[in-house]
């Protein structure tokens, strides 16, 4: 995690070289909030990211309850074989799970979009991650058979215009016998989506975004499809899982607070007032496994050989 200028500093500036062990100690042993933000203040600080990346590369801890959910769960059922477990991430973004992954005990892989693999790639070979480009909707994944662990897929099944069944497919393939498929997608039957259409209101991606913004991008980045338990549930059976869960969560509420008090203001508190509130009703749901929450997490596992 620490380039040779922050290693050369550490050397010289005892107040650097304490936060260089703070931080080295938060990416070296359980999955933590602050590990997380770790890594994407290294990924925000990078300057060969776009000028207006950055605040948002830091407000993406808003979703890093989730991620650390996951590394827990995945380090719970890792192979008890004394080797690192081997995770590929599909859908890697701007690469901080897998690099997180890698600090926390994975050998870990990403692929994606060239989009993000031309600037992260690079970044995240420097820290020992690959990173190839792989378009997941017309190409295999570039591994061989039975090469990972464990395979995450998060909050990228709702992205697709196509359907997922050739990219569970080849995540199956690629998962060892008795590896892990963790995912995580918009629960399209929550609570909130109910009263939304109720109340006459749309649940489809912000309108503006998708009519204006869009218009003349000739691939559309946003949701395509959102999925309810069963259909997830399906989805993974007929690609040949064994489903070990499927069920509605809510979005982490510490992540929320996390980001609220690094950047505290009144204003800050307005902005995320509604998902505030909507993380706190979820303190309810999920402990009583009411389907109520915005999230479904499921996860597959591949039969054993």
């Amino acid at each position: 995690m620490h380039t040779a200028n922050s290693t050369q500093q550490a050397l010289t500036d005892p107040a650097a070289a304490q936060d260089s062990q703070h931080r080295s100690a938060r990416t070296n042993g359980k999955p933590t909030l602050e590990g997380f933000d770790d890594v994407l203040q290294l990924l925000a600080d990078d300057p060969r990211i776009a000028p207006y990346s950055p605040d948002w590369v830091r407000r993406s801890i808003t979703a890093g309850g989730e991620k650390v959910r996951v590394l827990r769960y995945l380090l719970d059922h890792a192979p008890l074989n004394g080797e690192e477990p081997r995770l590929l991430d599909v859908g890697g973004q701007i690469g901080a799970f897998a690099l997180y992954a890698s600090k926390v005990g994975f050998r870990a892989t990403a692929v994606d979009l060239e989009l993000f693999t031309k600037v992260y790639a690079r970044i995240l070979a420097e820290q020992g991650v690959d990173y190839p480009t792989c378009d997941v909707g017309a190409e295999p994944l570039p591994f061989a058979n039975d090469a990972f662990d464990a395979v995450t897929y998060l909050d990228v099944i709702e992205h697709h215009g196509f359907s997922p069944k050739r990219v569970l497919r080849e995540i199956y393939r690629v998962l060892t016998p008795g590896g892990k498929l963790v995912i995580s997608t918009p629960n399209h039957a929550s609570i909130y989506n109910r009263v939304f259409l109720a109340l006459g209101r749309s649940v489809n991606d912000n309108f503006q975004q998708y009519f204006e913004h869009s218009a003349d991008s000739a691939i559309y980045l946003g949701h395509h499809r959102e999925y309810t338990r069963k259909e997830l549930r399906r989805a993974l059976e007929l690609t040949g899982f064994k489903v070990l869960e499927c069920r509605a969560v809510e979005e982490d509420l510490s992540s929320l607070i996390f980001l609220l008090r690094r950047n505290f203001s009144w204003q800050e508190v307005a902005n995320q007032r509604l998902h505030l509130g909507a993380r706190i009703l979820g303190n309810i749901w999920s402990p009583l496994r009411l389907p109520f929450g915005r999230v479904l997490w499921a996860v597959g596992e591949k039969s054993a050989a």
